[in-house]
């Protein structure tokens, strides 16, 4: 049974590998992309707009990545968002979160975590995403 879309972007190629691991172990009824960069996700999107099967059901987004940022393209996807046939649920995962930055209020993010990301990090994400669904 196939439950759904987990997408990650993040630049570092290490922890990508690492949250494919995570994913496949602990949700292996889940598909898996990833992207190096919040450039080419939004062309993905952009690409697969009417085609709610190839959209993510979750995203783990990393916060500070060159070019655009994980709040750059939060504001890009808000944008995007309209256009989509399906939501999706954007968690952001970063390595440090000095305070409560006022943009964490963003409308199309439904969480944060430090990471690494545990497996029980990904049940709660997973949880999350399911019981929001279905309300």
């Amino acid at each position: 049974m196939n439950h759904g879309l987990i997408a990650v972007i993040d630049n570092d190629d290490l922890d990508r590998y690492i949250y494919k691991k995570i994913i496949l172990l602990t949700c292996p009824s889940y598909r898996f992309i990833d992207f190096s960069n919040g450039f080419d996700a939004l062309k993905y999107m952009r690409k697969n707009y009417n085609n709610a099967a190839a959209l993510p059901d979750i995203l783990l987004l990393d916060l500070r990545m060159p070019g655009l940022s994980g709040w750059q393209y939060l504001e890009q996807y808000d944008i995007l968002k309209k256009s989509l046939h399906k939501t999706t649920r954007h968690y952001l995962c970063s390595s440090s979160i000095e305070r409560v930055d006022r943009r964490i209020n963003n409308g199309s993010l439904n969480g944060y975590y430090i990471k690494p990301l545990s497996p029980q990090n990904l049940r709660e994400i997973i949880y999350d995403a399911e019981y929001n669904k279905a309300s």
